[in-house]
């Protein structure tokens, strides 16, 4: 990547010209030049990210120490919103090629660290070799010493710390072993994306009218017991929302300074139209397609800067900034080539964010940041609400091959067939995007969901996808977690031991007995249930301990601000102030579970092929020196094949785990309902190091099944019809909050017209049997060896993992392996 130009370390920039400088008279670019410019850069910084090393920015902890020194007297949340100020009027910034401006922390590929969420992972892991989404993440023995400084400020400070402290107090319970047993791991330790929130309105109106609002609310509110909180909010509020329109000014400042010393006057004029433009918006409304972008990137920034993390949806995009493309179409003779140059410098913004959480936050998300935007869908009438920027938007993924944005089509029967065959031109370039949700499925879930809060059917229609898989209405969804991810594998592997965990050497479970002496398959079924509800009893209270001690220490003044419904409620995401949740745990390994005890049950209780003690001493040896029980238990059936039998066994686990998450306590936000997202990210393969053998088969180890309703690698073996009829019995995809199908084919099976046709028609066979979710990786396996023999020539490979892309070669091994291992079908 070029230099960037006119870096500004540390100091508050005014907002003006440099004294004695001023912006030069230059002419405004032709739309055809500037077309070129930002298809140019665009290139030049995807071709600098794919071989970026990412860097610690320390820059954030600097001001985050001084600011809780400075306003320790002040309530959180504004103590919260004058840090963020703080770090937007001081932090480094730069331009440089992309004519849409503004980055996360100060330099290219960096990423900021968080230690109040949790910072004993500082401590215990900057010295580990990290991978973020563009790869290893360097620090330098200066930054690894600030953030030990850090990290010891934080020790007693941070929510996890408070978290468990509490929870030891109230409830004698330290979720330590259980997480270390690989029973759960807890969501509490790291920053989180914000859901959905109402970029549509802040763009339309732009912050000055906002912040007159919110003024307006503050000065009227009486001074009360009862408004005391309300008036904490407006505070935090109107801070962040002035420190927003700063940086902007900021960026202004910066173009006009360095377009006074430009010679280039084509530059010179880019530099000077940056400046008009950040002079603008987000303040003002957007005047045209290009200030509309830059709008919604500041807005996304400002919510990225504030707490990075996995999870802010960009939502229906397309459709919110169509309004902005016609008018510029209209009246300026804007052409879809010159939009799509723009709509390529945004995803190259996009593609360069990432975070810097640990080890284990590495192994389980593989670097996913969950910016999805959503296309397709039904507008409020329950018309097709498919934009024409959702075309351009396919048509940008296609030429840039991004793993971020993902892009998700909200499938229904009126999608135009141009359309879904342009969807289908994306799928056959290996990004394994788009991915497809069920919108019909998505409204009935929501209006079910949210039937307390009174959601109405405009709201339904008006859903997105938010982060991985997971689903709400855009604009108004906050994205909050419970317990974090759950393990039902591990279930069964300590039903089989009377609740000791083999791989800790510790009683993590429930006393459900000697397996042995179980004489029915419902015994041995039930001691697995037991230990369900054992968890559920011990982690969904710290789940709300949890929330409460987020609420305590990290709220976020401008994400909350932006949520439909905080402003008006005056309170902020974790006192309950957006309009809806997606409040929620997620479940993996329902298919490993479920596969297992089907083996039990054929093997132990049907055949009597085996003993329960047979069984057990082959899983303690992990098999070795019992391959021949092993075979046999490979041979047991398996989801994925249409087997009625085990059909009904999965839906029967997923069935189980709901009814004792739901019983096992109440929901933190009151009529919010908590529910089950089901997907696996790359939690699997986490996960799966801490879970010892299986009576399917699977060794000690080795990756757990991906997604919620796929196969087990290399078991479905009955074709795709077969497999996608079991995937749709899975579970109940209304009541649980999202489910998640991976399918790989080889790209010859989807070639041509006839190969999109075919795909075509299995996806809507899958959306009748309603089917939630399906997404594929288009790719032969042995490009993927070739990938892992030799990655530096593979640089740019993506695949499909979980509700994400990524880079294949910068993933763990163990989910490279776990993803060639994939059936590969043909149709």
């Amino acid at each position: 990547m070029g230099t960037s130009e006119g870096q500004m370390q540390g100091q508050p920039f005014s907002g003006t010209a440099m004294p004695g400088e001023s912006v030069r008279d230059c002419p405004p670019l032709s739309r055809e030049v500037q077309k070129e410019r930002c298809l140019a850069a665009a290139a030049e910084m995807k071709e600098f990210l794919l071989t970026a090393p990412q860097t610690v920015d320390t820059q954030r902890l600097v001001y985050l120490l001084e600011a809780y020194k400075e306003f320790d007297s002040e309530p959180t949340i504004v103590l919260r919103a004058q840090f963020f100020a703080k770090l937007l009027h001081n932090k480094t910034i730069f331009i440089d090629q992309n004519p849409l401006v503004g980055t996360v922390t100060g330099q290219h590929a960096g990423v900021y660290v968080y230690p109040e969420w949790d910072s004993q992972w500082i401590l215990k892991e900057m010295n580990q070799a990290m991978m973020s989404h563009l790869g290893e993440v360097n620090i330098s023995p200066e930054e690894q010493k600030l953030m030990t400084e850090a990290a010891k400020f934080f020790k007693t400070r941070s929510a996890t710390c408070k978290a468990r402290a509490l929870s030891r107090q109230m409830h004698d319970y330290d979720p330590a072993d259980d997480i270390k047993a690989g029973l759960f791991w807890d969501g509490t330790t790291v920053t989180v994306g914000s859901g959905n929130v109402d970029y549509a309105t802040f763009i339309d109106k732009g912050l000055a009218a906002v912040i007159a609002e919110v003024e307006a609310k503050l000065r009227s509110l009486p001074v009360t017991v009862e408004t005391s909180s309300r008036i904490d909010f407006y505070r935090a509020s109107l801070i962040a929302m002035r420190a927003l329109v700063h940086l902007a000014h900021r960026y202004a400042a910066l173009a006009e300074s360095l377009a006074a010393r430009e010679t280039d006057p084509v530059r010179a004029a880019e530099l000077a139209e940056i400046a008009a433009v950040c002079r603008h918006v987000p303040e003002h409304p957007p005047r045209n397609f290009r200030e509309s972008l830059q709008a919604w990137w500041f807005l996304h920034l400002g919510i990225q800067i504030e707490q990075a993390g996995c999870g802010s949806s960009p939502g229906r995009l397309g459709q919110f900034l169509e309004p902005y493309y016609q008018k510029d179409k209209r009246d300026n003779g804007l052409t879809r080539e010159q939009a799509i140059a723009w709509l390529k410098c945004l995803f190259v913004k996009i593609l360069e964010f990432g975070y810097y959480q640990g080890l284990s936050y590495a192994r389980i998300v593989s670097g996913h940041t969950g910016h999805t935007i959503s296309l397709g869908g039904l507008d409020a009438a329950g018309m097709d609400a498919t934009a024409e920027l959702d075309y351009l938007l396919l048509d940008t993924q296609i030429d840039m091959r991004n793993i971020q944005p993902t892009l998700t089509v909200l499938y229904h029967d009126r999608l135009k067939e141009d359309f879904l065959l342009k969807a289908v031109e994306l799928e056959r370039t290996g990004l394994g995007q788009p991915q497809w949700l069920n919108n019909r499925v998505v409204m009935e879930r929501l209006l079910t969901r949210h039937a307390a809060c009174g959601i109405t059917l405009k709201d339904a229609r008006n859903c997105a996808n938010l982060s991985c898989v997971g689903t709400g209405v855009a604009g108004k969804t906050a994205f909050i977690r419970e317990v974090g991810t759950f393990n039902l594998a591990k279930m069964v592997e300590l039903a089989l031991n009377d609740g000791f965990d083999p791989m800790t050497e510790k009683h993590v479970g429930a006393a459900t007995g000697d397996p042995e002496a179980m004489a029915a398959f419902e015994d041995f079924y039930a001691a697995f249930e037991a230990q369900i509800g054992h968890l559920f009893r011990k982690a969904r209270p710290y789940g709300s301990i949890s929330n409460k001690a987020l609420g305590d220490t990290v709220p976020g003044p401008l994400r909350s601000t932006m949520y439909g419904g905080c402003l008006e409620s005056g309170r902020h995401e974790y006192e309950g102030g957006p309009r809806y949740y997606l409040y929620y745990s997620i479940s993996t390994a329902g298919i490993d579970a479920a596969n297992a005890l089907a083996a039990v049950k054929h093997l132990v209780y049907d055949t009597k092929a085996l003993t329960m003690a047979r069984l057990r001493q082959a899983l303690a040896a992990d098999f070795q020196g019992f391959e021949e029980i092993r075979q046999l238990c490979l041979g047991a059936p398996k989801h994925g094949n249409g087997d009625p039998d085990v059909d009904r066994l999965v839906r029967r686990v997923y069935d189980s785990s709901m009814n004792r998450y739901q019983a096992s306590g109440e929901s933190f936000y009151g009529k919010h309902m908590a529910n089950i997202e089901a997907y696996s990210l790359s939690i699997h393969n986490y996960f799966g190091m801490l879970t010892g053998a299986l009576p399917s088969g699977r060794r000690k180890g080795t990756p757990l099944t991906d997604g919620s309703v796929s196969a087990t690698p290399g078991t479905d073996k009955q074709g795709p019809m077969a497999l996608i009829g079991s995937a749709a019995k899975a579970l109940d995809t209304v009541r649980y909050g999202s489910n998640h199908f991976n399918m790989k084919f080889h790209p010859a099976s989807v070639a041509g017209m006839a190969g999109a046709r075919k795909l075509l028609s299995l996806i809507k066979a899958y959306m009748d049997m309603d089917g939630s979710h399906i997404q594929f990786n288009v790719v032969g396996s042995d490009t993927l060896r070739a990938a892992q023999a030799q990655p530096e020539d593979h640089k740019g490979l993506t695949v499909r993992v979980a509700g994400f892309s990524a880079y294949y070669t910068r993933l763990h091994k163990g989910v490279q392996d776990e993803i060639i291992a994939r059936t590969e079908h043909a149709m």
